[in-house]
């Protein structure tokens, strides 16, 4: 890192699982990779990026010759990994749990949680803590972190909750997260659910100067851009999608909440109508990772139906790098979230792109699609029918299209990556005038 400077000192504890750099994808990993990376060039802060290893984040590290940023890798030994894929089989197999991916890292999480919590412990050489402020990524098990070594004594009023998704379980960590110094939201609506939690279990609650939003953002120069317009010819020859095929694109994790089989049953009914309309699924189920689950497969299933079959086109995990292109080879997007989405990147993703988008009322989405760039569907019964209708008006009106992704595209300035780390600074920097 620099030399003589006077930024602070930033400690970002990041999942335990998914590294960063990103080389296995995730959307948080993502936004933390275009933090550090914008902070090089108009640097405000000194980060320490805590880490979980994986193959291909030296490499990165290495290329990217950061001076303000530090990566901490914590390596997991074979013996808790070997634990890891012990626990998940019986979850699997035996237990028959739902939620597999909450039974995938319980061992890693714990031995990286007890090392990143040495780290912040260990002083500086005058005896002063290691660090300025502290921020925790998203999953309320970090704050244990806090627990071990005197650390939330160590670093009251300096630790910073950015958050990504609801609190369910708060791990007996409940005292630690109501002590924030600021909770960075990355919607209104997620803030709210923490305060609401908080007050459910015993606690007061947020007070006002605790809460503040962080909206997300990406990287405009590369969505939307004429590179990723120039590899979208090249990947609908790959999918072999015609000129004049209409594409529809789903973007994200294969789980349930995310809406992928309702589009599906949807696209069943539109492919009748559109006989050139086409379907591109891009993502896996967790990243990526070789498991393909129940509900992956049941999609798969769908798509073999025979109005749908070979219309149907599942990209399997794709990189970060590709996502741009991805999105520029479709005409349409559609992320019909059925849970309460705090603020889905690939929503950011379809406008910056210049897409039309068709999602749902859920969460924060519409915190950051509005109506004029995106058709928002109530969550109902009838929401197949509802996508059906939208899909199919979309595809068949070229000027309504254009007119949407025009709006979409205008909302490029408050999205792009220089929006999202003045952001930081202000809430960060303001903290210490």
């Amino acid at each position: 890192m620099g030399e003589n400077t006077v930024n602070p000192h930033v400690a970002v504890i990041t999942s335990g699982y998914l590294p960063v750099p990103n080389v296995l994808g995730g959307a948080v990993e993502a936004l933390d990779m275009m933090m550090v990376q914008e902070n090089e060039k108009t640097p405000s802060f000194d980060f320490t990026v805590f880490s979980s290893w994986a193959p291909g984040v030296d490499q990165v590290v290495r290329e990217g010759n950061f001076k303000h940023t530090d990566f901490c890798f914590i390596k997991t030994p074979l013996l808790v990994r070997a634990a890891d894929r012990c626990i998940y089989w019986a979850a699997k197999h035996v237990l028959h749990k739902k939620k597999l991916m909450s039974y995938r890292y319980i061992v890693q999480r714990l031995w990286y949680i007890n090392k990143v919590s040495k780290k912040l412990a260990q002083p500086t050489k005058n005896g002063e803590p290691a660090f300025d402020k502290v921020m925790i990524e998203n999953h309320a098990t970090l704050f244990m972190t806090m627990q071990k070594h005197g650390n939330s004594e160590r670093y009251a009023g300096k630790v910073y909750y950015h958050l990504h998704n609801e609190v369910l379980n708060d791990f007996g960590c409940i005292k630690e997260i109501s002590k924030v110094k600021k909770v960075l939201g990355v919607s209104k609506y997620i803030v709210g659910t923490l305060d609401t939690y908080l007050r459910e279990h015993g606690e007061p609650g947020l007070r006002e100067d605790q809460k503040s939003v962080w909206r997300n953002g990406v990287d405009t120069s590369r969505f939307g851009s004429e590179e990723a317009n120039s590899k979208a010819i090249e990947f609908r020859k790959k999918f072999n999608i015609a000129e004049n095929d209409i594409v529809f694109l789903f973007s994200g994790r294969l789980t349930p909440e995310k809406g992928a089989e309702e589009l599906l049953k949807a696209f069943t009914e539109v492919a009748q109508k559109v006989p050139n309309a086409k379907l591109v699924v891009a993502g896996a189920f967790f990243f990526n990772s070789n498991i393909i689950s129940p509900f992956e497969q049941k999609l798969r299933d769908l798509a073999s139906n025979p109005t749908v079959k070979n219309r149907i086109i599942f990209t399997g995990f794709v990189n970060y790098e590709d996502m741009p292109a991805i999105y520029a080879m479709s005409d349409i997007c559609v992320l019909p979230s059925i849970w309460d989405d705090p603020a889905p990147l690939a929503v950011i993703e379809s406008l910056v792109s210049g897409k039309p988008l068709i999602t749902t009322r859920s969460g924060g989405i519409p915190e950051y699609a509005d109506e004029q760039s995106a058709i928002i569907l109530e969550r109902s019964d009838q929401l197949i029918g509802q996508l059906a209708i939208a899909m199919a008006e979309l595809a068949q009106n070229s000027d309504k299209r254009k007119a949407m992704g025009a709006h979409g595209a205008a909302l490029r300035s408050q999205l792009n990556k220089e929006s999202y780390m003045a952001q930081l600074a202000e809430v960060l920097l303001g903290d210490d005038r």
